[in-house]
């Protein structure tokens, strides 16, 4: 239940505990009960549960790669839960529904438009095949909004039609803030794994899965510690339990770490609660992901100071200062990735000045009372207009 609580998790009650209720009366609905639904009920907002069938209660990336059986599986599970919706909608009324992703946004549209609803589409994520590129196309018609969360994400998304005027009045950039619910516990990682302060630590958190390309981090660390043994790494996250590929994934990266002999420097520590406390005890943080839309816990790192070396997906390149707040590499570019390690492991000074300038970049640009006011008006907006 606790380790359900990512970055989307994070990014819905984030904007739920600072909405005007005196403007809005949001109301969750969510698929199962979990860590967001039980800290949303405990802001005294409304939370209902509506299960997925089966066919629907699968990983989001499975539901983009059906065969024509799974496919027609799929439709008929679609079919079933609107017409649950139906009847739960008949009973709140609602007048705009904001779906958090596209497995939500077609799972809830046809019961959402015969109650009469407008419906905004986020997008939370980037899938790529041509399943995912119809699927977009088609939901950037049939939105009555689509909530973008970096400005070059319609293009690359949406391709020539992100330029059209009858799609262009639908798109809206929200940056979606930074997570600051979330206090020091006063935990110690380096007293917990034995290290000195003398250690140079590098971290991420993230889900661990083939996307987020956990490996190459590890390849690079098999190259460093040859010179450096007082560099760790470690990583916060745990595979997801119902996606084979990803507890697959999990352990051929522990066994890559066993082979090469690299335990003593790589750390596998599972989900965390005291990311805080992680994120103030590293002295760099790294994303090695083939996939994103505008990482969470990057810029988490960066609201506490951390100089930051990532992969240029999504909508990185708008978030670091290259150069300046951090750097930006290629996914699977090993060899870049090594050199921008080196320059900030050898250079506390510009690690810190590179921190310094990332926590002005978050508070100035990317705060979540912007978020949340920028979210209201987008969505008083489209009440209004109907």
């Amino acid at each position: 239940m606790a380790g359900s609580f990512s970055g989307a998790g994070k990014n819905i009650f984030r904007l739920l505990r600072r909405i005007d209720t005196a403007k809005l009366e949001p109301v969750l609905v969510g698929q199962t009960e979990n860590e967001l639904t039980s800290r949303v009920r405990d802001l005294g907002i409304k939370v209902f549960i509506v299960p997925y069938p089966p066919a629907l209660d699968v990983y989001g990336q499975k539901l983009l790669n059906l065969n024509i059986a799974d496919f027609f599986r799929t439709l008929v599970g679609v079919w079933k839960y609107n017409l649950s919706l139906l009847r739960f909608f008949k009973e709140i009324k609602p007048q705009v529904i904001w779906a958090d992703n596209i497995r939500t946004f077609f799972s809830i549209y046809a019961a959402s438009k015969l109650s009469d609803c407008n419906v905004i589409w986020n997008i939370w994520s980037e899938p790529k095949g041509k399943v995912a590129w119809f699927l977009h196309r088609l939901g950037l018609f049939l939105a009555d909004v689509v909530n973008l969360e970096y400005n070059s994400q319609a293009q690359k998304l949406f391709g020539v039609l992100a330029y059209l005027r009858f799609f262009q009045k639908k798109l809206v950039t929200l940056y979606t803030g930074v997570t600051d619910f979330e206090i020091a516990s006063g935990s110690n990682i380096r007293d917990e794994l034995n290290l000195s302060s003398t250690d140079i630590l590098i971290m991420m958190a993230s889900m661990i899965s083939p996307l987020k390309g956990q490996i190459d981090l590890i390849r690079a660390m098999d190259v460093l510690v040859k010179t450096n043994s007082n560099i760790h790494l470690f990583l916060a996250g745990q595979p997801l339990e119902t996606h084979p590929d990803s507890m697959a994934y999990n352990s051929s990266l522990k066994q890559y770490t066993n082979e090469k002999k690299l335990s003593r420097n790589v750390h596998f520590l599972g989900w965390r609660s005291d990311i805080p406390d992680l994120l103030q005890a590293a002295d760099i943080y790294v994303s090695t992901s083939y996939s994103e839309s505008f990482p969470d816990a990057v810029r988490e790192a960066m609201l506490v100071g951390k100089p930051v070396i990532v992969t240029n997906v999504g909508g990185t390149f708008e978030l670091v200062k290259i150069g300046k707040s951090g750097f930006l590499f290629e996914p699977g570019d090993v060899h870049s990735f090594l050199e921008y390690l080196g320059r900030l492991i050898h250079d506390p000074k510009l690690r810190d000045s590179m921190g310094a300038e990332g926590k002005r970049i978050i508070e100035e640009k990317f705060s979540t009372k912007v978020y949340v006011r920028n979210f209201e008006d987008m969505v008083l907006t489209l009440r209004n207009s109907n």
